[in-house]
């Protein structure tokens, strides 16, 4: 039994990378392979490459986290989906998983990349925090597109705070501020890592409300 649901829900998992993953994947490479042809990435110290993955490469997030649910914006591809014998929540988790793993691994990729460049770089810490402000941001727009149904209201609200942050400071946002790694704080990522789980959870279970009392 466990090891026929395992199956199946790994044959979802190939589905979904075709139908959701691949796109938001090559978007996502695109912005890691502008970044070190725009602003450079060899030879930065701590606090330069910090502001590389904090400012730059955390947008991944936004890209791979936010648009868990377009496929179903279709009425005849609802339908169809709906129809199967795995449930939609199941499929909504699978497609978060998958956008997590491979946001974790393009970090890490990225930072391989750097220290390839000779930037000074703390992996761990530089892991950790990139993918907490890049977790935090994809959360804030996936909760955003689960309460509005509207793509562009998900990603307009992490895009909105985002510059809000680059405007502001440590001591207006508080443990919600984006930009820390600088200062080699990562009390505000684990708040960030926190929240963001929050809020993801928070738009898994209103979008399976949404679909019972529809």
């Amino acid at each position: 039994m466990f090891a026929a649901i395992c199956v199946k829900y790994l044959e979802t998992a190939k589905v979904q990378v075709k139908l959701t993953l691949f796109i938001n994947l090559f978007f996502s490479m695109v912005i890691l392979v502008l970044i070190p042809v725009i602003f450079g990435i060899n030879n930065l110290d701590y606090a330069a490459s910090s502001f590389i993955m904090e400012r730059f490469v955390s947008l991944i997030g936004i890209v791979l986290i936010t648009p868990i649910f377009p496929p179903e914006q279709d009425k005849n591809i609802a339908e169809l989906v709906e129809s199967k014998y795995t449930a939609m929540t199941g499929i909504y988790l699978i497609r978060f998983i998958l956008a997590v793993i491979s946001l974790i691994l393009l970090i890490s990729g990225f930072i391989a990349i750097m220290i390839l460049s000779s930037c000074e770089i703390d992996t761990v810490k530089f892991i950790i925090g990139t993918f907490a402000t890049a977790f935090f941001l994809g959360a804030l727009g996936f909760a955003a597109y689960a309460v509005s149904d509207n793509i562009v209201a998900g990603y307009l609200l992490p895009l909105g705070y985002y510059v809000f942050n680059m405007f502001s400071s440590s001591g207006q946002l508080k443990n919600l501020y984006l930009f820390t790694m600088a200062s080699n704080s990562l009390v505000e990522k684990y708040c960030l890592l926190g929240v963001g789980a929050i809020l993801v959870s928070a738009g898994i279970v209103g979008k399976h409300i949404q679909k019972r009392f529809r």
